[in-house]
C-alpha cells in the first residue's frame, strides 16, 4: 500500500469518529464491533473493519492466519486497515480462509477467580456516576464480560459520542484486554505455569545445560531466561499434570499434549527438548517453544521452523523441526506475541533499540551482547506479523528508537529481512540491519566469536531500505541489460522509496548509480510514483 492509502484510511476513519460524535452512529455500534475485534485490534481498524465489512466475525492478517493453520484463498480482496503504528495493511476475514478448524472458542469459559470478580465490579463501582470516567469504565465492563461470554445488557451512553476517538478508544481495549487475559486465563495460566516449573526441573539432568554452555549460554543465563528441558518419554509431562489434578480435555486444550497412536492416548506435545517459555505482555506463560539438540535430524513429522507439531503430537527423541512452537490455543496465538518482549520491556521503555531477530537464542545472545543498549524480540520462525509489531509499539516507541533487524545472514535470512521491510516501512525511526558475517545469526556469532563479535554487528549497521531496494532492482531487472530493464528496475525502485520520502535523495544518487541513468529520471519516476 502506497503513502496515498494511508491518507484515505484516515480520512475513512475520521469520517466514521464524525458519524459516532454527532449521533449518526451510536458509541454502542463501536463497542460491538470491539466485543469482534477488539482483543487482536486498534480503535481505528475497528472502525474501518466496521465500515468495509460488517459481517466480519474474525480478522486477522495474512500470515496470521497462515500460523493459525488456515490459508486465505486466492482472489480474495483484503480489508485496509491502519496497524496502531498507523501502517496501512490488508487482513481478511475467517470467511475468506480456508484450513485447519480454530479452537472452539464458544464453550463454557472457566468460572473467573472471585478476586478477579471483583476486580471486575470494580471498574464501575470506583467509576463516577457520569462523565467521561463513567463511559470508559463501562465500556471496559461491557467487553470483559462480553469476552467472557457473559452477555451483558448494553450501558446507556449519551447519544453523542463527544469521546470518540482512538486516545480513549485504544486505551478502553487496553485495560479490557489486560483485565480479560487475568480473568479468563486463570485456569489456562495454572496449567501452563505447573508446566513451566516442571520443564525447568528438568533441566539439570539433561543434555540441555552443557549443550547452552557450549553455545556460550553459562548457567546463570539458562536460570535468568528460565530455560527448562521436555523429557524424551512420550507422556512424561501429561503423566505429571494428572497428579496435579489436571484432567486431559485440560492438557490438550493448553497445547501440552495431543492424542496419538492407534489408541489415540495423549502424547506429550514435546519431548526431548530445550523448552523457552513465551509470556504475554503481562507475563504470564502463553505458550513453549521448544529446540531439539543440534545433529538431529528431522523425522518428518513436524511442521517446519515455528511450526506447530504434526499428526500424533511433537517430535519424539530430539526429532522434527529445530524450533518447535506449540499449537494454536485461546491462549497461545504464535502470530500475536514475541519471544523475549515482555522481558524486555522495562530496557524497552528506558530507550534500547529493539531488536528483530528469529529465534528464542538469537534474543538472548543480544540481551548478552549489550543489555543496556539493545533489547531482542524474537518471531519463532514467523514472518514478522503486523499483530507483533502493534505488540512490540505498545512497550517501545518506535517513533524514535526504531527497530534493527538481525535476522540470519543466509539466504531466508535475507530474504526474511526483505519481507519485514513490508511491516516497518511505516514507523518513523531508523528501520537498520545489523552487520551480521558470513551467513551467521546473533546465537552463531555469539558461538564462534563471543559477545564482543555480536556488540560489533549490532553497531555496524545500514539502513534497511538499502538491501529492499537493491533486491528490487535485482528482481524487476535483472541483468539491466536493456532500456526496459532499467525503466523496470527504476519503477520498483520507486515504490519502495515513496514509503520513506526521507530517504528518498540518498536513494536516487544509489539508484541511479546502479542502474546507470541520470539521477533526474530517477527523480520523475518517483514523483510519478507518489502523484500518479
Amino acid at each position: 500500500m502506497t503513502p496515498d492509502d494511508r491518507r484515505l484510511l484516515l480520512s475513512q476513519a475520521d469520517q466514521e469518529t464524525a458519524r459516532l460524535r454527532d449521533g449518526t452512529l451510536p458509541w454502542s455500534w463501536w463497542l460491538e464491533r470491539a466485543v469482534l475485534h477488539g482483543r487482536r485490534h486498534g480503535y481505528t481498524a475497528i472502525l474501518l473493519i466496521g465500515a468495509q465489512w460488517r459481517g466480519a466475525t474474525d480478522v486477522r492478517g495474512y500470515e496470521e492466519w497462515r500460523s493459525a493453520g488456515r490459508q486465505v484463498r486466492r482472489g480474495e480482496t483484503g480489508i485496509r486497515v491502519l496497524g496502531r503504528t498507523g501502517t496501512p495493511r490488508a487482513v481478511f476475514d475467517v470467511s475468506q480462509t480456508d484450513g485447519l478448524p480454530l479452537p472452539d472458542r464458544s464453550g463454557p469459559t472457566p468460572p473467573p477467580d472471585a478476586a478477579h470478580l471483583a476486580a471486575l465490579q470494580a471498574i464501575t463501582a470506583k467509576a463516577p456516576e457520569r462523565g467521561v470516567r463513567r463511559i470508559e469504565a463501562d465500556s471496559v465492563a461491557f467487553l470483559v464480560a462480553s469476552w467472557l461470554g457473559l452477555e451483558p445488557p448494553m450501558p446507556a451512553f449519551p447519544a453523542r459520542a463527544f469521546w470518540a476517538g482512538p486516545g480513549l478508544g485504544d486505551r478502553i481495549l487496553r485495560t479490557a484486554r489486560r483485565l480479560h487475559g487475568r480473568v479468563s486465563g486463570a485456569s489456562q495460566h495454572g496449567i501452563m505455569a505447573d508446566a513451566h516449573r516442571f520443564f525447568r526441573a528438568r533441566l539439570a539432568a539433561s543434555w540441555a545445560p552443557a549443550y547452552l554452555a557450549g553455545r556460550g549460554f553459562p548457567p546463570g543465563v539458562q536460570r535468568r531466561w528460565q530455560i527448562g528441558y521436555a523429557p524424551a518419554g512420550p507422556r512424561a509431562l501429561t503423566d505429571h499434570l494428572r497428579t496435579l489434578g489436571h484432567g486431559d480435555e485440560e492438557i490438550a486444550g493448553a497445547g501440552l499434549a495431543r492424542p496419538g497412536g492407534r489408541a489415540g492416548r495423549l502424547r506429550d506435545t514435546f519431548r526431548d527438548r530445550a523448552m523457552f517459555a513465551i509470556r504475554t505482555p503481562d507475563g504470564a506463560i502463553a505458550g513453549f517453544i521448544g529446540r531439539r539438540r543440534d545433529g538431529r535430524p528431522g523425522s518428518g513429522g513436524g511442521a517446519g521452523p515455528g511450526g506447530g507439531a504434526g499428526p500424533g503430537g511433537g517430535a519424539g527423541s530430539g526429532g522434527g523441526p529445530k524450533y518447535l512452537n506449540g499449537p494454536e490455543t485461546p491462549l497461545f496465538h504464535k502470530g500475536e506475541l514475541l519471544y523475549g518482549l515482555y522481558e524486555a520491556r522495562d530496557r524497552l521503555a528506558a530507550g534500547a533499540r529493539p531488536v528483530l531477530v528469529e529465534g528464542p537464542l538469537d534474543a538472548i545472545a543480544v540481551t548478552m551482547a549489550g543489555p543496556a543498549e539493545y533489547a531482542a524480540v524474537a518471531t519463532c520462525g514467523l514472518a514478522l506479523t503486523a499483530a507483533q509489531l502493534d505488540a512490540l509499539a505498545d512497550v517501545a516507541d518506535l517513533e524514535s528508537a526504531g527497530v534493527i533487524v538481525a535476522l540470519d545472514g543466509d539466504p531466508a535470512g535475507r530474504s526474511g529481512t526483505v519481507r519485514a521491510w513490508e511491516r516497518l516501512a511505516g514507523i518513523g525511526g531508523p528501520v537498520e540491519t545489523a552487520g551480521l558475517p558470513g551467513g551467521r545469526d546473533p546465537a552463531g556469532l555469539l558461538q564462534a566469536e563471543g559477545r564482543a563479535a555480536v556488540l560489533r554487528a549490532l553497531r555496524t549497521r545500514t539502513p534497511l531500505i538499502d538491501a529492499v531496494v537493491d533486491a528490487a532492482v535485482e528482481r524487476a531487472g535483472g541483468p539491466l541489460a536493456t532500456p526496459e530493464d532499467r525503466l523496470a528496475a527504476i519503477r520498483a525502485a520507486a515504490r519502495i522509496i515513496a514509503a520513506r520520502p526521507a530517504e528518498a535523495a540518498r536513494q536516487v544518487v544509489r539508484v541511479a548509480s546502479r542502474v546507470d541513468v541520470p539521477p533526474a529520471l530517477i527523480t520523475e519516476v518517483l514523483v510519478d510514483t507518489v502523484s500518479p
